[in-house]
């Protein structure tokens, strides 16, 4: 039994063993539980702070947000006012002449903007900004910044100054990006380039088409600006001379329809367009509508020849005054005898006008006038265009009247366009204020046979009619006067004329239509009293063309195409012996 015993003891020894080295175990493993314990807390507080942190910062950042924003947004600070005051376009196409001469461009800047909640001391950095840019009002400037406003300084910095308010060190200080759309030549040319406002974009002229027509380049006008200049020029000369109101005019290539100089005096500066009064902003050729007179018997004349109502030598009683219906027609300066259809235009008949008319009836007087486009507004690209105003009857009055350019009123542009129909071989084409590329095409409204009888008809007006003072030498011009007394409520105002002449250059084969208009114009010394086209528009057109016809290449018309062309030498001969007698003996 003994030796079984000693063989337990070794057992519970071993047991005991288990049991010290579980118990030394369960020790390292409570220690190693506890670290563990201490480095999740660590772990776990570290986090607790970084999302604390990242609350803080978006909160912080969240704040910056809003401020910004209403900083953008305020209505009432200066940084708003600022990006109104110049253009929001920033790649908006250039605009330039048919010659490629720049008349609209961006113009890089940069603005001086000073953040109020940002500076250190309101009074020091308006002095300091005072001291660079004298124009600043330190003291409205340091009340401004006071109170925490955004000021813009001033819009357009010049390199000097940029330089100096850098050297100041200010903070808050701020050098912005601008882009200002610029027009280089000034008031030259205002009403058809146009000018732009912030939000809208371009508000009338070409710049108003730019919008709709984007694009690589620069848009190329039909303008030519040295022959923009003469039309300005004269026109500005004639407003003075004979103290009218206004004045219009235009230069239109009768092959293309472009149109190489328009003008309406008052005009404006583009780059100011505030500065001038509303009447100046307004485009009087394209958008005035005038009961424009006696060039209409033109249209008469030559509706009466293409429909074979009447031949140059068909005659009309002339003599004292026409009665149709309740209405009586006279002449202004009447011949009082039997004229041809040649005379009716030449001496300005309305009692002829009338009869004609009667001849063609009203069909056809309409189908005419609205061939010549003269019934619609013009399709053309500027927005401020204008339909005509037409007599709500047509019946025999409206016809008599219409003939001689009274009861219908149109744009100067309208007739402008009609007469280059007439004169051109007899084809109608639109005008147009951009560069033409290619063949332009038209729409026939006359024979060449009309077109030429008309050319010589219209001489007769300048050789020896009512326009004797538009002659050009050497261009045997040719056109038609047209004195309008102005319509008032209840009739027309004897006072107030708007004086006419519209014609074209050189008479034989025209390359170029002239119109110069004359809102008001008043008697002067040496028009014997007369305030009528013959007197003052007709010669303002002969200055132009003068000067108008070297600068675009046409050269003189010698006296014997010039005599092929009009048929004899008897209107020149009659011509020069009535320029003879004029300078010999005084008024004609």
């Amino acid at each position: 039994m003994k030796p079984a015993r000693a063989k337990r003891k070794p057992r519970r020894e071993a047991r005991c063993a288990i049991i010290e080295e579980r118990g030394r175990s369960a020790e390292i493993d409570a220690d190693r539980i506890s670290v563990q314990n201490r480095r999740a807390k660590t772990i776990d507080a570290a986090r607790r702070r970084i999302a604390m942190c990242a609350v803080a910062f978006a909160f912080v950042f969240g704040l910056l947000s809003l401020r910004l924003g209403a900083v953008a947004t305020a209505p009432d600070n200066s940084r708003g006012r600022a990006v109104a005051s110049v253009g929001d376009d920033p790649d908006r196409r250039e605009i330039v002449d048919r010659n490629g001469v720049l008349l609209a461009a961006n113009l890089p800047m940069r603005s001086l903007e000073i953040a109020g909640r940002e500076v250190w001391s309101a009074r020091e950095t308006a002095t300091a900004i005072a001291s660079v840019i004298p124009a600043i009002d330190a003291a409205d400037l340091e009340k401004k910044l006071a109170d925490g406003r955004y000021v813009e300084i001033q819009e357009r910095l010049t390199p000097a100054q940029e330089e100096a308010v850098f050297a100041l060190g200010l903070p808050g200080v701020r050098f912005s990006p601008r882009t200002k759309r610029f027009y280089p030549q000034g008031a030259i040319a205002a009403h058809v380039v146009g000018h732009v406002e912030p939000g809208k974009g371009g508000v009338m002229g070409l710049e108003r088409v730019l919008d709709d027509r984007r694009g690589d380049g620069a848009m190329a006008a039909s303008i030519d600006l040295r022959a923009q200049q003469i039309l300005e020029q004269e026109l500005g000369a004639a407003l003075t001379k004979f103290h009218a109101k206004a004045a219009f005019g235009g230069v239109m290539d009768v092959r293309t329809g472009e149109i190489l100089a328009l003008s309406s005096l008052p005009d404006f500066d583009p780059n100011a367009p505030g500065a001038a009064p509303a009447d100046s902003r307004r485009n009087r050729a394209v958008y005035d509508r005038y009961e424009l007179g006696s060039a209409f018997k033109l249209f008469t004349a030559a509706a009466a020849l293409e429909t074979g109502v009447a031949s140059e030598k068909s005659t009309y009683d002339a003599k004292g005054y026409y009665r149709i219906a309740d209405k009586i027609i006279r002449d202004f300066h009447g011949e009082n005898r039997v004229l041809t259809l040649s005379e009716v235009v030449q001496y300005s008949s309305n009692i002829g006008a009338a009869r004609v008319a009667a001849d063609l009836g009203p069909d056809r007087q309409k189908a005419a006038l609205r061939q010549l486009g003269l019934l619609e507004p013009l399709p053309i690209e500027l927005s401020e265009r204008r339909a005509p105003e037409l007599p709500w009857q047509w019946g025999p009055v409206e016809t008599a009247t219409i003939a001689y350019g009274h009861g219908i009123s149109v744009t100067p542009l309208h007739l402008l366009a009609a007469v280059a129909s007439v004169v051109n071989g007899g084809t109608y084409r639109a005008p147009t204020f951009l560069r033409a590329e290619g063949d332009i095409g038209g729409r026939k409204v006359f024979s060449p046979e009309t077109s030429a009888k008309m050319r010589r008809i219209m001489r007769g007006v300048v050789a020896g009619g009512t326009a004797e003072l538009a002659e050009t030498p050497g261009y045997y011009v040719i056109g038609k006067t047209a004195t309008a007394e102005k319509a008032t409520r209840g009739g027309y105002n004897p006072n107030a004329r708007l004086a006419t002449f519209v014609g074209a250059f050189p008479g034989v084969e025209p390359r170029y239509a002239v119109l110069v208009g004359l809102d008001e114009p008043q008697a002067i010394e040496g028009t014997w009293g007369y305030a009528t086209a013959g007197w003052n528009a007709a010669p303002t057109f002969s200055a132009i063309v003068q000067r108008l016809a070297p600068l675009l290449g046409v050269m003189p018309i010698s006296e014997r195409d010039a005599v092929a062309a009009f048929g004899g030498r008897e209107a020149e001969s009659a011509r020069r012996a009535s320029l003879d007698a004029a300078q010999v003996g005084g008024a004609p």
